[in-house]
């Protein structure tokens, strides 16, 4: 249960911080990209540079395809 908290408060935190939306400096690892994406759930890639860094490497690791069909 401890995890869904501390889940909800990162995504409580993405939300209102700017700053917890930018690129990263080094990129991430699949285990640090696929948290990212769950932290931020509610962010559009193509407005988080963040989630669309994560994804990116989700896709590079093969962990992930994404939807021609729906936007990022």
């Amino acid at each position: 249960m401890a995890t869904a908290n501390s889940l909800a408060m990162y995504q409580l935190i993405a939300l209102c911080d700017a700053a917890a939306h930018a690129a990263p400096m080094v990129p991430f690892n699949p285990a640090q990209a696929h948290e990212v994406v769950q932290i931020h759930l509610a962010c559009r890639a193509k407005n988080c540079p963040r989630k669309a860094s994560a994804l990116d490497t989700l896709v590079e690791a093969g962990q992930m395809v994404l939807s021609t069909s729906k936007p990022r």
